[in-house]
């Protein structure tokens, strides 16, 4: 393990961002303290009965969300669609107007400025919605029809386990109850999971950024439930904390044309799931070990078994402790910020 400042690693640990100490309780806190309001916005759903779901997010908000999609569109026979707030402002087709649509909108402030605007836009259109945030301060709470709320830092797994309740209660009022049986009963395990994955995630993050310390560009890899970590890993964890830059693909992808970088040798990170996508990552995987890649495998199967939509939970420790541990080393506070909620994105935000 490379030697690391001790008082920054203990800022890092720290930092809003790191939830990995904590992520175990506050879902176990966060789904004992929600049970009631779940129920009571999944017999809404049922009673309502939309033709579509639509979840509506930016950033890692986005990607709690993504999961959501990935289970209805998997597991359940749940018409769904899954957009960035900017990308359903802009280009939602008309038709959808016309049909019952409920919209899950997901921000850790409450003030996501694109967010809240598409709230906005779904008030319009007439989508009742729900919104998923950290607390009930803000001005998305204020647009929304019914609120979850997670109460803590833990902005990717409480929120992303209090989804999944929900879409397993709405499943189950529909019908299709032996996923949804099956998705809450793993969430109900997932705290002690978690805990008993500690060690190994220690050990694995430490070694891999032993091996890839001096590099400054990952391409990260991902498929699958894992898609959405990965993405978040590299776009809003690597560029946004370390400040480096890196470039998410799809496993699956990588033979179209990414595979023509490998005689450089370049630094990777790849996701792997459990679900049917996994061939798909096994073979990137192995391809490019034989071309010279320098490989870092985060493979959810190495941590626990669980349904294959919580794969990323698995991912959680690991991917969270590479970070801190990168960051530290190369002397980044990861609260430290030049860009983001430092300089308004666009004229007239007054958050962003």
């Amino acid at each position: 393990m490379v030697k690391l400042d001790p008082a920054l690693l203990k800022k890092n640990q720290q930092s809003e961002i790191s939830s990995y100490l904590i992520a175990a309780d506050e879902v176990e806190k966060s789904l004992g303290r929600n049970r009631e309001e779940l129920s009571r916005i999944a017999q809404f759903l049922k009673d309502y009965a939309p033709d579509r779901i639509l979840l509506l997010g930016s950033g890692a908000s986005w990607v709690t969300l993504y999961s959501g999609y990935y289970f209805l569109q998997t597991c359940t026979s749940l018409p769904v669609t899954h957009r960035y707030g900017p990308e359903f402002l802009a280009d939602e087709p008309r038709q959808h107007g016309k049909a019952k649509t409920v919209a899950i909108l997901a921000s850790y402030s409450g003030n996501t400025a694109d967010t809240v605007n598409a709230a906005r836009a779904c008030r319009d259109r007439g989508y009742p919605t729900i919104a998923l945030c950290r607390t009930r301060r803000g001005k998305l709470m204020e647009l929304a029809d019914h609120l979850v709320t997670y109460e803590s830092v833990c902005l990717y797994t409480s929120a992303m386990a209090n989804l999944l309740w929900l879409l397993a209660e709405y499943a189950e009022l529909r019908g299709e109850r032996a996923e949804a049986v099956r998705m809450k009963e793993e969430l109900e395990r997932l705290p002690g999971k978690f805990r008993a994955c500690f060690a190994k995630s220690e050990e694995v993050a430490g070694e891999a950024v032993e091996r890839l310390k001096d590099e400054r560009f990952f391409y990260v890899l991902g498929d699958g439930a894992v898609w959405g970590l990965a993405y978040q890993w590299g776009y809003t964890n690597l560029m946004e904390y370390a400040k480096i830059n890196a470039a998410c693909l799809r496993s699956s992808e990588w033979r179209h044309g990414p595979l023509e970088v490998l005689p450089s040798s370049p630094a990777m990170v790849q996701f792997v799931g459990s679900d049917a996508s996994r061939e798909y990552s096994l073979g990137t995987q192995a391809y490019c070990r034989s071309r010279g890649a320098r490989l870092a495998v985060f493979d959810s199967q190495d941590y626990f078994s669980t349904h294959p939509v919580l794969a990323p939970f698995a991912l959680h420790t690991v991917s969270q402790l590479f970070l801190i541990y990168y960051c530290t080393l190369h002397g980044r506070d990861m609260d430290a910020y030049g860009e983001m909620h430092i300089r308004p994105y666009l004229p007239g935000e007054t958050y962003f």
